[in-house]
C-alpha cells in the first residue's frame, strides 16, 4: 500500500498558501459544528422513537429488527468497494465521469444487493425459527426492508462530493429532514398497526426521503449512468482492501446480535438490542466526526504534505476529551435512564448499556487511529484490526457464556474491543502515531469519574431512593461538573480558530 509520500503526491497537488489553510481550517469548524447539531438533534429523535416504540410494540418486534438490520448491514459491507472513500480520496474525486461512474456501480450493486436480499429471506426465517417461531416474520421483513436498499442505491454522488470538500450543512439537514419522516411514518404505523411492520416502513421511508433529497437540494449537475474503464479501476483498485476491512467490520459491529439470536430467547435479545442502540450512540458520534471530518482532513493534510502524526496529535485530545464524557454520562445515567423511560420488561438494557460503553471507549480510541490508517493508504490495516475483535470475541463467548449467560455474552463483546485497540496501538507505532499518555489519563479520569459517581448516587440511601428523574438529573449534572472545565475550555479554542480563520 501506498506511503503517506505516495497518497499525498495522488492527491491534487498544490502548495499550502495561507488562504488555502484558512479556508480549510474554516470549513473543518464549521462542518464539526454542523456535524455536532445533525447528531444531537438526530440522537434526540431517535431516543424519542426508541422509546414510544418501546411502548407499543413487542421485545421480540426489536430482536427481529436487529436480525434484519444486521443481515442487510451484512449485504451492504460485503460488496463494499469503497466508493465514499473513494470519492474523498482519488486525485478525480471532482470530475463527471468519475463521479458517474461511481454511481453507476452505486445502483448495479444496489439491485444485485436487493435481489440477494429477498433470496436469503426464507432459508434465514428458518434458521431462526428453530430458536424461537416469531422469526418466521423474515420472511417478508427482509424483502420489504430491500426495497428500500434498492432505492437507496440511486442517491446521488453529490452527497459525497460534499463531504470531500468538508461542507456539510446542507447534508446535515438532509439526513436529519430525511430520518425525522422516516420516525413520522414508523410511529405512526406503530400505533395503527401495533406491527414490526412499522419499523420496516419507517426505514424505506427515511432511505427513499433520503435519495430524492441527495438529487434536488445539493448543487452541482445529476448523475447519468456512465462507464469509464479508468474510474472503475481505480474504484475497484483502492477498494480492494476496503472491501475487505469492511468485510471484518460487518463481523466486528453485528455478530453479536446475529449470534445471541440464535442462542437466547427473542424477547431477551430486543432488550439487547434496545440497550445496544442506546450504547452506540457514543462511538456514532465520534466515528461520525472521524469520517467526515478526521478523514478528509488528514487527506488533505496529506495532499499538503504536512506530517501525519503531526495532525493526528492534536486532534486525539478533543476527541478524547468529547469521548471520555459521553462514555461516563452514559455509563453512570444508564440505569436511571431505563428507569424513567422504559417499563420493567426493558429493566436489563440498563447493565447491557453500562457494559457496552466501555467498549465504546476503547472503540473511539481505536476509530482515531482507523482513520489515520485509511486516510494514509492502509486499509489492510483496518481490516486487520476489524478481524481481530472479531476472532476475539469469537474466542471469549464460550467462556463467556458458561460464567454468565447474556451478561457474560455481553462483556465478551466490550473486551474484545480491547483486544482490538491493542492490535491498533501497536500499528500506529510503526508510523509513529503512537502517543499513549492522552490514552491512559482519559481511561484514569473516566474509571475514576464513573466510580466515584456511581458510589455517590447508588450506595448513599438517601441518593439511592430518589426518583429516577432527580436521579439521573443528580448523575448527569455530577459528570458535567467533572468534565464542564475542559469541555469549556476546549469550546473556547474552537470557536477562536474558528475566528482566526473567517477574519
Amino acid at each position: 500500500m501506498a506511503e503517506p509520500s505516495q497518497l499525498a503526491a495522488s492527491l491534487p497537488s498544490s502548495e499550502p498558501s495561507a488562504s488555502q489553510s484558512k479556508d480549510l481550517g474554516g470549513r473543518v469548524a464549521r462542518g464539526t459544528a454542523w456535524v455536532l447539531l445533525g447528531f444531537g438533534l438526530s440522537q434526540i429523535g431517535r431516543l424519542a422513537g426508541n422509546i414510544l416504540l418501546a411502548a407499543l410494540l413487542f421485545q421480540e418486534a426489536f430482536a427481529l429488527m436487529a436480525i434484519v438490520a444486521a443481515i442487510m448491514q451484512g449485504l451492504v459491507m460485503f460488496s463494499d468497494i469503497g466508493l465514499g472513500p473513494n470519492i474523498v480520496q482519488n486525485k478525480r474525486g471532482d470530475e463527471r465521469d468519475f463521479l458517474d461512474t461511481a454511481w453507476t456501480l452505486q445502483v448495479l450493486r444496489g439491485i444485485v444487493l436487493a435481489g440477494l436480499a429477498t433470496a436469503l429471506a426464507w432459508p434465514l426465517a428458518a434458521f431462526y425459527a428453530q430458536n424461537d417461531p416469531a422469526a418466521w416474520d423474515l420472511q417478508w421483513l427482509i424483502p420489504l426492508v430491500a426495497v428500500g436498499m434498492l432505492v437507496e442505491s440511486f442517491q446521488s454522488t453529490k452527497l459525497k462530493t460534499a463531504t470531500r470538500h468538508v461542507e456539510l450543512a446542507r447534508v446535515t439537514l438532509i439526513e436529519l429532514a430525511a430520518q425525522f419522516a422516516g420516525m413520522a411514518a414508523m410511529l405512526l404505523t406503530a400505533w395503527w398497526t401495533r406491527s414490526v411492520l412499522a419499523m420496516a416502513l419507517g426505514g424505506i421511508v427515511t432511505m427513499s426521503i433520503h435519495c430524492l433529497l441527495s438529487h434536488i437540494a445539493l448543487p452541482g449537475p445529476g448523475n447519468r449512468f456512465r462507464w469509464d474503464r479508468s474510474a472503475v479501476w481505480d474504484i475497484v483498485h483502492f477498494g480492494k482492501w476496503v472491501f475487505l476491512s469492511t468485510v471484518i467490520s460487518f463481523f466486528a459491529l453485528q455478530i453479536d446480535k446475529l449470534v445471541f439470536a440464535r442462542l437466547f430467547p427473542l424477547d431477551q435479545v430486543g432488550v439487547y438490542a434496545i440497550a445496544a442502540s442506546l450504547a452506540i450512540m457514543t462511538p456514532m458520534l465520534m466515528g461520525r466526526l472521524q469520517t467526515v471530518i478526521a478523514f478528509p482532513l488528514y487527506a488533505r493534510m496529506l495532499d499538503r504534505k504536512e506530517p501525519l502524526a503531526q495532525v493526528v496529535a492534536s486532534s486525539k485530545p478533543p476527541m478524547l476529551l468529547a469521548g471520555a464524557y459521553l462514555v461516563t454520562a452514559a455509563i453512570v445515567c444508564a440505569q436511571s435512564f431505563v428507569d424513567l423511560a422504559y417499563d420493567d420488561r426493558y429493566a436489563a438494557a440498563g447493565p447491557f448499556i453500562m457494559i457496552l460503553s466501555v467498549g465504546a471507549w476503547f472503540a473511539i480510541i481505536d476509530g482515531i487511529y482507523g482513520a489515520a490508517f485509511l486516510a494514509s493508504g492502509r486499509a489492510h490495516w483496518v481490516a486487520a484490526v476489524n478481524g481481530t475483535k472479531v476472532v476475539s470475541f469469537c474466542v471469549l463467548l464460550l467462556p463467556a457464556i458458561a460464567w454468565g449467560g447474556l451478561i457474560g455474552a455481553v462483556w465478551a463483546a466490550a473486551l474484545s474491543d480491547l483486544i482490538k485497540l491493542a492490535l491498533a496501538a501497536i500499528l500506529a507505532r510503526r508510523i509513529e502515531l503512537l502517543n499513549l499518555w492522552p490514552e491512559l489519563r482519559y481511561t484514569a479520569v473516566v474509571a475514576l469519574a464513573v466510580a466515584a459517581i456511581l458510589a455517590l448516587t447508588t450506595q448513599v440511601p438517601a441518593l439511592a431512593q430518589l426518583h429516577p428523574a432527580w436521579r439521573l438529573l443528580l448523575q448527569a449534572l455530577l459528570v458535567t461538573a467533572v468534565f464542564g472545565l475542559p469541555l469549556a475550555r476546549m469550546a473556547r479554542e474552537w470557536l477562536h480558530r474558528s475566528r482566526q480563520t473567517q477574519d
